[in-house]
């Protein structure tokens, strides 16, 4: 682009150099045609021989090598022409400056009207007027001759300014473009195996480039720290997983060590079909997490009805726990969620309200429209709270506050994290205040649709 730039400026330079030379010449040529068309006109004086009137007298005029001229009197008879001629110049229409071809050669042509007046002793003293008219050509051949020769200069200049250019161009992009490859050599070297990149020093210190590699740096931590999240989920999941299959496994072996009534056979029976039951729900919440975080919801509907849907859903479990559950909606609130993620994340924040709530509470569902762009959804419970250090981490996947990890409470650690993966997913956000023996307050700010 600049070795472009550069040449469009110097075919310019060279262009205007060579115009303005060549109007110079040629404005200095219509000068000397004319000066010597007015010195031809001069040399006309009256002949020897009256009849003959006037004539051009050679002896006072003498032409360049290579000019040409001819005279004619007002009858269009010629009264004088250069040895070289050969009757090439003839008259024009009008008089002024013209280009004329002749022998191989361009000359610049100037006509000339003039009158000689001449005294006679014939006529008493009376002068006699004589018009003719005058034309005077110099060859055209050496004006580009010489308009090259004197914009030389112009052109070697510019020729040795764009092979200059070239060279610094070059030498340039090599030295400002190293720390750029060494930044694509260090961005290159991340694999999965190994997300570590550390920026090069010398991109740290090129201004336009420490964009870049901070922008590469946070975006390898923030990956990393997904790949940490991601390897601790499937460890979690594992463990999980594991642990469920080994209690229908050891309830199975225990069901089997020794003969047993139908009674008890059916007791065992319905123990491992509880203990695969859990580990159902559990591999259906992983899924229903997994397809939450892949697939952004999308759609729309009105939370406050799917408050009131999923509280009448869940009204019999909460009056088994000794739990009441009570809706506050106020005016239609329409959210940016399909109507089956409103409904997972309604019953996931009721149904953990209900499982930390004691005997004999309630748990208040509370929807909102602070203004036109967000609705508020807010759960509370006056249960056991959470305590301050676990605050941090209840979006975490396979978190319990517990740390026996019990099913005491009776969920599997996924129900907070798939609420939070429902709300960012629709560009949300959400936050939980609780302290420990006072209850925990969920609240979910999820844009209008």
């Amino acid at each position: 682009m600049v070795l472009a730039v550069e040449l469009i400026c110097g075919v310019a330079l060279c262009g205007t150099a060579i115009l303005r030379e060549r109007h110079g010449r040629y404005h200095e040529l219509d000068e000397m045609v004319r000066g010597s068309a007015d010195s031809l006109a001069g040399a006309v004086q009256d002949a020897e021989d009256p009849g003959d009137h006037i004539t051009v007298n050679t002896e006072e005029f003498h032409t360049r090598r290579g000019d040409l001229y001819a005279a004619y009197s007002d009858d269009h008879r010629l009264i004088g022409l250069s040895e070289d001629a050969a009757r090439g110049l003839v008259l024009q229409p009008n008089d002024g400056f013209s280009n004329l071809r002749f022998n191989g050669h361009t000359y610049r042509v100037y006509q000339h009207d003039a009158v000689r007046i001449i005294d006679r002793y014939e006529t008493g003293g009376v002068g006699l007027r004589r018009p003719f008219t005058v034309l005077y050509a110099i060859p055209m051949d050496h004006i580009w001759h010489e308009v090259l020769d004197a914009t030389e200069f112009f052109l070697l200049l510019t020729s040795a300014s764009l092979f200059l250019t070239a060279v610094l161009i070059v030498v340039l992009l090599r030295r400002l473009l190293r720390p750029l490859n060494e930044l694509a050599s260090s961005a290159s070297a991340i694999d999965a195996r190994s997300l570590q990149f550390d920026s090069p020093a010398s991109a740290i210190r090129t201004q336009e480039l420490r964009p870049v590699a901070e922008a590469i740096a946070h975006s390898m931590t923030r990956l990393k720290s997904a790949f940490d999240l991601q390897r601790r989920f499937i460890s979690d999941a594992a463990h999980e997983l594991k642990t469920s299959v080994a209690v229908v496994r050891s309830s199975l072996q225990v069901l089997t060590l020794r003969s047993r009534s139908a009674e008890q056979y059916q007791a065992g029976i319905d123990r491992v079909l509880a203990d695969n039951a859990r580990v159902e729900e559990l591999v259906a919440r992983m899924l229903t997490l997994a397809r939450f975080e892949e697939s952004p919801t999308s759609g729309s509907c009105q939370l406050d009805e799917q408050v009131q849907i999923v509280l009448q859903t869940l009204n019999d479990t909460a009056s088994t726990s000794g739990v009441r559950l009570r809706a506050s909606c106020g005016q239609p609130c329409t959210v940016s969620l399909s109507t089956d993620a409103a409904q997972t994340l309604v019953s996931n924040l009721v149904v953990n309200a209900i499982q930390h709530s004691p005997h004999d509470s309630e748990v208040v569902v509370h929807v909102s429209k602070p203004d036109g762009n967000n609705i508020i959804l807010e759960v509370q419970d006056f249960g056991s709270g959470i305590a301050p250090e676990n605050l941090p981490h209840v979006f975490e996947r396979f978190f319990r506050e517990d740390p026996s990890r019990s099913r005491a409470t009776g969920g599997a650690g996924l129900g907070l994290a798939i609420c939070k993966s429902i709300v960012e997913g629709a560009g949300g956000t959400i936050q939980i205040q609780s302290e420990k023996d006072s209850g925990t307050l969920v609240i979910a700010r999820i844009p209008t649709s």
